[in-house]
């Protein structure tokens, strides 16, 4: 094809009128319209030429007003190609059942996206459709969460131009309901046939060894699940009484955050000395400390297991809670205990902790008396 025959043309076949300035014709509904702003050439393609015209138009206005933005860059991408993007760079050290709500995300008619035109009525809308499907108000607000957070990341580390996030909390209102805290607890404590005794015994009776070690270590140490089952007898220094998670984060964690290393609680490492002592023949140090199979194998027994002891709504997470909660009697300074449970803020432990009322009242009584006391000795 000749130089000549591939340029625009600046007549309209349809009308045989020249078109206006800016405009040219290069296909059937294909309009070209240029326009020069700020020492830059701003192209777009449409349909017919009287939207192309209203388009340049619309951009000389913006210009004049000093309202003008290019949004050629954004129609390069669409909102799976971000989401895709965030994955493949930030999350290829997990599994594929362990990429969180992405897969979600991207069946969403939402993803399809370009991001020239995404406003924060896209995302309602996204919104409105998890929740006229069923899912929870909290499963909602963590996907709306994890959109803002691909598309902030994509501002601040990919340079895409947008001018501010529409999947923000601060533009998207999150649905009600889903701040509302898990109080799960092991009841009666002090009762000869506690929840406790009774979870125990039933775990006792586990076709795997190792259940009931890895229930008891998680109502004493307040690990996470994962973080448990990926432990090996090196990362446990009995001795300097500290527990090393280094092994467990991906690189990526340990470059922005360093070697995690959590204090070992009293109970815990009475818990492995005594597991050490049932062994016929010291473990490797390469070895696992709980052999319970995959997350979802132990995950099938345990509930089983909870059924059996006739425990209602007891979730092996919910040990976590137990676990912190306890620690929160030992660890008055909110900081410490966030250094014993891995939790990287305040407002992510306040989630966890859940004290019984009747043992706060009992407490304030206490101390009330003991203050009783000093004002009349004064």
């Amino acid at each position: 094809m000749s130089e000549a025959t591939s340029k625009p043309e600046n007549r309209d076949p349809a009308t045989g009128r020249t078109l206006p300035k800016g405009i040219y014709y290069r296909a059937p509904k294909q309009y070209q319209a240029r326009k020069q702003i700020d020492g830059k050439r701003v192209i777009k393609t449409f349909e017919s030429a009287a939207i192309a015209k209203r388009w340049i138009n619309e951009k000389s206005a913006e210009a004049e007003l000093g309202l003008f933005r290019d949004t050629s860059p954004l129609d390069k991408h669409t909102v799976e190609s971000l989401v895709s993007r965030f994955r493949d760079d930030n999350m290829q050290n997990r599994t594929t059942d362990r990429i969180g709500h992405v897969p979600a995300i991207l069946r969403d008619e939402i993803a399809q996206t370009r991001l020239s035109k995404l406003n924060s009525g896209d995302v309602r809308k996204f919104r409105d459709r998890m929740l006229e499907s069923g899912l929870a108000p909290s499963t909602c607000v963590k996907r709306l969460n994890l959109l803002a957070s691909i598309i902030q990341h994509a501002i601040s580390e990919w340079d895409i131009p947008l001018t501010q996030n529409p999947a923000s909390g601060r533009i998207v209102k999150r649905p009600a309901g889903a701040d509302k805290k898990r109080n799960r607890r092991l009841n009666d404590v002090n009762a000869e046939k506690s929840e406790y005794n009774r979870l125990i015994e039933c775990m006792a009776d586990s076709v795997c060894l190792d259940d009931i070690w890895l229930v008891k270590w998680s109502i004493e140490q307040a690990c996470r699940r994962g973080e448990s089952l990926s432990l090996r007898w090196c990362d446990i220094d009995l001795d300097g009484k500290t527990i090393s998670l280094a092994r467990t984060k991906n690189e990526k964690h340990r470059e922005e955050h360093g070697p995690e290393k959590r204090p070992l609680m009293p109970g815990a490492r009475r818990l492995l000395i005594e597991k050490l002592a049932s062994y016929e023949h010291e473990p490797k140090p390469t070895d696992k400390i709980f052999n319970v199979g995959t997350e979802d194998a132990f995950s099938v027994r345990y509930g089983r297991y909870v059924k059996k002891a006739g425990l209602k709504d007891l979730t092996f997470h919910d040990l976590r809670h137990e676990a912190t909660s306890r620690l929160a009697k030992i660890f008055t300074n909110p900081l410490d205990l966030c250094r014993v449970t891995g939790h990287r803020d305040l407002k992510s432990l306040d989630r966890y902790y859940q004290p019984i009322l009747e043992d706060l009242a009992n407490f304030a009584e206490e101390q009330e008396k003991i203050l009783r006391i000093a004002y009349k000795e004064e």
